[in-house]
């Protein structure tokens, strides 16, 4: 029997970004939460000043900004190297079946990649 799982390329493909953008530090997403917090008063201030909507739109904008890029780096600090795993086991709940799933060598198996290349394909056995 062969394991099915898509866990490993998932892995594999977490490792890469990791090693091409590094988790932020904590610095990083305190500094970015401190920028959004000011970002947030100065949007408060012009509300509370009645300034211009050209104001409020654009102080508004750089606002969502702030907090595009913080949820950003908070995703990307989450990011972990190698197959998920919850007390010393393997998680499979992030993977395609939710559950460890396995693939047999039968005859109907391997006829699935001759039906593909020729029309009538035939196979004898038991079958369940």
């Amino acid at each position: 029997m062969f394991q099915v799982t898509t866990l490993i390329g998932d892995a594999e493909k977490v490792e890469k970004e990791l090693i091409k953008n590094p988790p932020p530090s904590e610095a990083d997403i305190e500094a970015a939460k401190a920028l959004v917090k000011e970002k947030g008063e100065a949007v408060a201030q012009l509300k509370s000043a009645k300034a211009g909507k050209a104001e409020i739109t654009a102080s508004v904008a750089e606002l969502n900004k702030a907090k595009e890029n913080l949820s950003r780096l908070e995703e990307q600090s989450k990011l972990k190297p190698g197959i998920p795993q919850k007390d010393g086991k393997i998680h499979y709940s992030q993977d395609i079946f939710a559950r460890q799933a396995f693939l047999t060598v039968s005859g109907q198996l391997q006829v699935e990649t001759y039906a593909c290349a020729v029309s009538s394909v035939y196979t004898f056995g038991p079958t369940f």
